[in-house]
């Protein structure tokens, strides 16, 4: 309003007598007409020809609203109040018609008597509606229901075709989504049948290479088992050589035993306190102490040594450093730095041989120790 207040948010609805509600006007209106009436809304089989409801107007604020007014409206008692609205009394209803505006009877303040009668010119008096108004009047409500029942059937029409083209795309989105899996998983099905392919061309061609390998092991088998009885037999008789080499073997181990026991026997070895050294009673000198003596007893002492080494390298055939020319008592050791043939030694009557120094001889004496 002009003070800045809001006003309140109102709205009717329209009832029968028998508090059936028939349509309800739209909101946020100060003066709600018959214009707000949604009529769409109301029962299809409505009766209109009654001329008895029930009007109540409703306001709040914040979607909290209460009844303001509640009137029973009769409509063969309704005044006409004329073509225009004049000044009324508050909370008071008045009907918009098609020839003016109709309202109740209504006492005002301070008027005592009702005035029942109406001074007009007979002339312009007239009534509010006649038989053919209402048959125009029943005509245009029938078409309206009639044209509320097509628009309904045809908006159900609509409706059933939207839900069914929304089904249809969906159906139609669910195919060509399946016709693409099923087109991958095709070309997926030709790409391992070729690979399975390629695979198991790879397989037979293996098979067959393992049966021409298997065909030649066999071959080869069989030839080795032809082989193997030989091979056996020269088993056989390696072992028994092997055994008969060993049983030898032994044999020669004890005779050498035999005989190295018989030579200490016969060139018996003995030391004194000394540390002097006799083969068969004869001193042998060492090597660093062999002067003073005679060439008779060096040469008898070298023979029994040179003879026994000889012997025991012969026995256990074992090779010997300097290499012992053995002639009983003359018998010496060949140094490298003296060696001459064996046919001048032997004409020699002295141990040293001709044409060789003192050097050279003592040289191969006291290398003959260790022979």
């Amino acid at each position: 309003n002009r003070n800045g207040y809001r006003l309140l948010d109102t709205y009717f609805t329209l009832h029968l007598c028998d508090n059936i509600n028939i349509c309800k006007g739209k909101q946020m209106f100060l003066n709600p007409t018959w214009r707000s009436l949604d009529f769409g809304l109301m029962p299809d089989r409505l009766d209109t020809s009654v001329s008895c409801f029930v009007v109540r107007i409703w306001g709040g604020k914040n979607d909290t609203y209460q009844l303001l007014i509640e009137w029973k409206v009769n409509l063969d008692g309704l005044k006409y109040l004329g073509q225009q609205i004049h000044a009324r009394s508050p909370n008071e209803i008045i009907f918009g018609l098609n020839d003016g505006y109709y309202g109740a009877l209504y006492e005002r303040k301070g008027v005592s008597e009702i005035q029942k009668n109406l001074q007009v010119d007979p002339n312009c008096v007239r009534n509010s509606y006649d038989v053919f108004s209402l048959l125009r009047l029943h005509r245009a409500q029938c078409a309206i229901k009639q044209t509320q029942v097509t628009v309904q059937k045809i908006g159900r029409e609509i409706e059933e075709k939207l839900r069914l083209t929304s089904t249809s795309n969906e159906l139609k989105k669910e195919s060509e989504c399946l016709q693409l899996k099923i087109l991958v998983l095709q070309n997926e099905l030709e790409r391992q049948k070729r690979a399975l392919g390629r695979e198991v061309a790879l397989l037979h061609k293996e098979q067959s290479a393992l049966l021409e390998r298997g065909k030649v092991f066999e071959e080869e088998h069989s030839k080795l088992l032809l082989d193997k009885k030989p091979l056996q037999e020269l088993r056989k008789e390696c072992t028994a050589k092997r055994e008969q080499f060993l049983k030898t073997n032994a044999q020669l181990t004890i005779r050498r035993r035999q005989l190295l026991s018989e030579l200490s026997c016969i060139y018996p070895i003995d030391t004194n306190d000394q540390e002097d050294y006799f083969i068969c009673g004869v001193k042998l000198p060492n090597s660093e102490n062999f002067q003073a003596k005679d060439d008779g007893s060096i040469a008898v002492a070298l023979g029994y040594t040179a003879h026994l080494v000889s012997m025991i390298s012969y026995f256990l055939q074992v090779p010997l450093r300097y290499p012992i020319l053995h002639k009983a008592n003359l018998a010496s050791p060949i140094g490298f730095a003296c060696w001459k043939p064996a046919g001048k030694i032997a004409n020699g009557d002295h141990l040293i041989p001709e044409g060789c120094i003192h050097f050279k001889y003592v040289y191969a004496d006291c290398q003959a120790p260790e022979c």
